[in-house]
């Protein structure tokens, strides 16, 4: 179903516990990882959510490893989620692959470490081992398997938008002062446009769609902030998608 000419379509608003740190997106299922963390806690979860139907297949799960984890790849059966020796450091540590049907464990690998993502596989190597080794296993068995001839890069259309200085706000649009840059997306004959705005010493995003000059959506993202954000939003299989408050994911049919 495509939106008509002034109008877009809300698809999906889900709040989260923790902050949405990282979202990746299996382009053929329309099924989307998401990582979240909770600071406080010192907690990560991950959830899995269809954007084209709405269907979650479970929500912030954790693991016995409650921290030192991060969402590495989604496929079509399955998240591959990386290890981290700690907090402060970046150093690979443990690999575990869990299925997005239900968010049960596949597999875990604690002696290997991920070094490449890719379609046919995944590029590892035992971290106790120097000069590093690498082989590759499969995504789903965790057996070995043949390097690939060709290591085709994980595909993705997501469409990002242009960070600009010298965009020019339409005059229909009634704005505070503007601090920082734009990010400009020109889609379907649909515009789309997020800036910060200055309101007592403070900053909120500010998030704008308009067709000609009528505005469909005006939303904004955060308020009381002091810092620029970045990333405001993006759009993937003709969805807008945009976190509010950086805990509730948005996304309408443009």
């Amino acid at each position: 179903m495509r939106s008509n000419k002034n109008t877009l379509k809300h698809v999906l608003s889900e709040t989260f516990t923790g902050l949405i740190w990282k979202i990746k997106i299996n382009e053929e299922t329309g099924v989307m990882g998401i990582e979240s963390r909770n600071s406080d806690l010192k907690q990560v979860a991950f959830s899995i959510l269809n954007f084209q139907s709405g269907k979650i297949n479970f929500k912030e799960k954790t693991y016995d490893e409650i921290w030192n984890l991060s969402l590495a790849y989604i496929g079509k059966e399955n998240l591959i989620i990386n290890g981290y020796e700690h907090s402060d450091s970046p150093a690979n540590k443990g690999i575990m692959s869990v299925r997005i049907s239900d968010g049960g464990v596949n597999w875990q690998k604690f002696n290997v470490s991920l070094n490449h993502v890719r379609e046919e596989g995944l590029e590892v190597y035992d971290s106790k081992i120097q000069p590093r080794k690498y082989f590759w296993i499969d995504h789903l068995s965790a057996e070995t398997i043949v390097s690939p001839d060709q290591n085709t890069p994980v595909r993705s259309s997501i469409i990002l938008p242009e960070v600009t200085d010298s965009f020019v706000v339409p005059e229909f649009i009634i704005h505070q002062k503007i601090s920082g840059e734009f990010f400009f997306l020109s889609y379907k004959n649909i515009r789309f446009i997020s800036f910060h705005e200055v309101i007592d010493n403070f900053m909120h995003q500010r998030l704008i769609v308009y067709q000609e000059d009528t505005i469909l959506l005006d939303d904004i993202l955060i308020s009381g902030i002091q810092k620029l954000q970045p990333e405001a939003f993006f759009i993937q299989q003709n969805h807008l998608f945009y976190i509010r408050n950086k805990k509730e994911l948005i996304s309408y049919l443009v």
